[in-house]
This record gives C-alpha cells, structure tokens and sequence, in this order.
C-alpha cells in the first residue's frame, strides 16, 4: 500500500470538502486516517487468507462443526463506507479439522478489505473448502449497511443476510442443521452492535 499516495489523495479530498480545515487540524486527521486505513480497515490485503489455517490436526470424527457469530467490520467497495456484523461457520470434517480461532483470523484477514458481503460470505467459503477440504462448509453472514443507515435512518435495524455452501451439504442434512444453528444462536438483543 502506497501511504504517501494515500495521504496526497486524503488531503486532496479534505480540500475538496471547503471545510476550512488546514493546520495542525488536517494534519491530524491526515495522519489517523492514514492509519486506520491502511493498518485497520485494509490491512488484510497484507496478509494470504490460507496464513489464517496453520492450526490443523487430524479429523476425530465426520461429526459436525459449528462456529457462530464472529464479529467482523468490513468497507464496502460501492461507498467506501463500513458494514458490520457476524459470521457463522460449519463444516463438516474430513480428514482435517482447523483450530477454532482460525476461523476468527480467517474472518478478519477477509472482512478487512475492501467487499460485497455477497463476495466475502462466497470467499470465505472457497478458502475454507479448498484448503482444509471438509465433506461441506455454510457460511452465514448477518449485517448491517451504513450506506442504508446514513442515506435512510428507517432501514437502522435492516440486516442483509447472505449464505454460501460448498461440497455435499446434503449429507445428514447438513444444509438444514446448519442453518437452524446459524439463525437461531443469537437474538437480535443479544447484538447491540446490529441496532445501534
């Protein structure tokens, strides 16, 4: 990431704006959204997604995994604005099986880019499928949009939902489990971060 380019484009929008803001003041915000940007809310294009699975060990059993509600903020590519909320995983084991915070680093590796949410749910599937090669993965991903929220201050509860599966997710009803599961873990109450 080229950070002298980033702060010249940064400024140049700060001077666009006709906001008066010069000095030690645009200085200042020059310098904390120099880093937010590239440290924060990009600094997964820093990182492989597949550096996120390196805890592996073999498989105890095919028996279902489920991992649900990792917290995640992502920038949206349309807007460059943030959309933010929760990811639920389950797959179900082969010959492998992944340590469980993992998935969390795999989850920020992705959202800390720039996305769709229909893109990051389908891509954290493809790295899951394709590197621990599971019998079927499900992504489930709920969030909240600030483009919505800022432009239509109504749709503030308004969740976007967007799953993704891949392999046979018709054994033992997979599919359907892990729906249920994904949906049903968590109330709307018990995710301040959704409503606020």
């Amino acid at each position: 990431m080229n950070n002298k380019l980033m702060r010249e484009g940064l400024n140049k929008f700060i001077e666009a704006m006709e906001l008066g803001i010069n000095g030690d003041a645009r200085e200042k915000i020059l310098d904390n959204l120099g880093k937010l940007w590239s440290e924060v809310l990009l600094s997964g294009y820093t990182q492989e997604p597949w550096s996120a699975l390196t805890t592996r060990q073999t498989a105890f059993s095919n028996d279902p995994v489920f991992i649900n509600n990792i917290p995640f903020v992502s920038i949206c590519q349309d807007h460059l604005l943030p959309f933010s909320g929760f990811v639920s995983i389950g797959y179900l084991p082969d010959k492998e099986i992944a340590g469980l915070s993992n998935f969390g680093k795999l989850v920020h590796i992705l959202a800390a880019r720039l996305n769709l949410q229909e893109g990051l749910t389908s891509e954290i599937a493809d790295v899951l499928y394709k590197s621990i090669n599971p019998v079927a993965v499900g992504v489930y991903v709920v969030a909240q949009h600030y483009c919505m929220k800022a432009r239509f201050p109504a749709q503030n509860i308004t969740e976007v939902i967007t799953t993704s599966f891949r392999g046979d997710f018709k054994v033992d009803n997979f599919r359907e489990e892990f729906l249920n599961i994904a949906k049903n873990s968590v109330t709307k109450d018990d995710k301040p971060g959704l409503t606020d």
